[in-house]
């Protein structure tokens, strides 16, 4: 273990690849903290080993090992990653670490610290529990954290592709329209950004507005400001949806040690997600509404939270 400790210098390279942001950090192996912090555009980098060698040169030495989180969609798939890496990089990289970005926040939830954190309701977190964690950008991604024989293990679950099940017959009119475009309607349709953005135009069609296309952020404002009913009704049927999927996680992953929350979308929505509505829509699960209330909901405030993630993804395949 000490030769593996010793390849590391205590530092490595981390990134978090997403569909518009290039983050890289280089992380404390030890500590779990991060230095030399910088996030790009996507925009602004034709490919991602453009991006890294801009970044690398920046630094005042090169760490011999790297970690890449991905946001689903964002790069090609992890094989394909690691042949192209072995191939274009060999010798460069004592060990090059592909993961999922909601797979390493899983990893980082129990290093969490309070200030990391925003309180979204519930009762206190058992430590020794299962934690989940729903990532929300173009898709929705669910990881989950469980001990076994007093190690943690994370898993990347599929939940996103639940269907979607209304509960009042304007839900239901919104399955119908979305329902033209896929024979099967998941809660990713419309838990993720162009699935609100989606939402928005639907609302918009069924009251006889013209249809217009606004970023899903745009639409964030709008509906907190108070001055577009249609992105104030879309907020409130995302925040619903989201807090019986979040209560839906707690109970599928018995997820006693929390739900954690993700995403720069619902991070813009923080102050929705603050109010009574979200959390009503978590617990309203019949005789299972008591234990629920006792499962705390926290919002993942940092931005560095899948890079600290990445980097103990590292570590942990090292050792």
């Amino acid at each position: 273990m000490e030769a593996a400790v010793s390849k590391f210098k205590h530092d490595a390279v981390v990134a978090d690849i997403g569909e518009t942001h290039l983050r890289f950090a280089v992380a404390d192996t030890d500590t779990l903290t991060i230095d030399h912090y910088v996030q790009f555009a996507s925009a602004t980098f034709a490919s991602l080993e453009q991006a890294l060698a801009a970044y690398l040169r920046s630094l005042p030495s090169s760490p011999p090992v790297l970690a890449i989180a991905k946001a689903n969609g964002a790069l090609p798939p992890h094989e394909e990653l690691e042949r192209k890496f072995a191939d274009t990089h060999r010798g460069a990289w004592r060990h090059v670490q592909i993961l999922d970005s909601v797979d390493a926040l899983s990893l980082i939830l129990p290093d969490l610290a309070p200030h990391d954190l925003v309180y979204l309701g519930g009762g206190e977190a058992d430590p020794g529990a299962a934690k989940a964690v729903a990532s929300i950008g173009n898709a929705l991604e669910v990881g989950v954290l469980t001990q076994v024989n007093g190690s943690w293990i994370q898993f990347h679950a599929q939940a996103g592709g639940l269907s979607f099940a209304p509960q009042t017959q304007e839900e239901l009119d919104i399955l119908e329209r979305v329902r033209c475009d896929s024979d099967h309607v998941s809660i990713e349709h419309l838990l993720s950004g162009p699935g609100f953005a989606h939402l928005y135009e639907i609302l918009l069609e069924s009251s006889g507005q013209p249809v217009r296309a606004l970023a899903p952020a745009h639409i964030v404002a709008a509906g907190l400001q108070g001055n577009d009913r249609c992105a104030t009704t879309a907020l409130n049927y995302f925040a619903a949806w989201l807090g019986r999927f979040a209560g839906d996680m707690a109970l599928l992953y018995d997820a006693r040690g929390g739900i954690y929350l993700w995403g720069p979308l619902l991070r813009k929505m923080e102050s929705l997600l603050r109010n009574g509505a979200f959390r009503l829509a978590f617990e309203a699960k019949g005789r299972r509404s008591g234990w629920l209330s006792q499962i705390p909901v926290l919002l993942i405030r940092s931005e560095d939270a899948v890079l600290r993630g990445a980097a103990k993804a590292l570590i942990q395949k090292m050792l």
